[in-house]
């Protein structure tokens, strides 16, 4: 959380200019800004995927609770700081378009806020990706315990969690290719 905290102090005036427009990236820096950008929409995609599993697998499984608990309070974190970073950003672009409101006006700020809002909470939602691992074995477990669920539930699960991996290093591909290829 400190290092997001820097990013919002830190990325509100240096790098304003470059999450406004990603095209103004050098040449040199771009591939390791595609890199990271792409490991964050990966792991963030990955991660709401296993929400959504989650969410249709029993509730009452610790480790699902806390899954649960854990991305919901990293997103209310991250739309905080983005809602600070959004703002921060805005006042830098503000005074660089002269202080003129033709320029960057109001809608300018709501969409700036916007997008900042949408980048931390996707980087919050990436740190939880770590503890859709803890899914896996306690549902394995409570599956074999309950005599409720099929084989066939057992292996959808086991589907949904490979799949949603898949569909976030897809995603991740596509933001690389998107960056680096501008």
């Amino acid at each position: 959380m400190a290092a997001l905290v820097l990013l919002v102090i830190l990325g509100g005036r240096l790098a304003a200019g470059y999450i406004d427009d990603p095209a103004s990236i050098p040449g040199a820096w771009r591939p390791g800004v595609a890199l990271a950008a792409a490991i964050v929409v990966g792991l963030a995609v990955s991660t709401l995927t296993q929400l959504i599993t989650a969410l249709m697998l029993p509730v009452t499984l610790p480790s699902t609770r806390s899954f649960l608990v854990h991305v919901g309070e990293f997103s209310a974190v991250g739309a905080i700081l983005g809602i600070a970073l959004g703002f921060r950003m805005g006042e830098y672009l503000f005074v660089e378009a002269g202080r003129s409101p033709a320029r960057y006006g109001f809608p300018d700020l709501l969409a700036t806020i916007s997008d900042a809002v949408t980048v931390t909470t996707l980087l919050t939602v990436a740190l939880c990706w770590v503890r859709s691992a803890f899914l896996v074995p306690e549902l394995a477990r409570a599956l074999r315990a309950s005599r409720r669920l099929r084989a066939p539930a057992t292996a959808s699960g086991f589907l949904l969690l490979i799949y949603g991996n898949y569909i976030g290093y897809q995603a991740a591909t596509f933001v690389y290719e998107l960056l680096v290829r501008r």
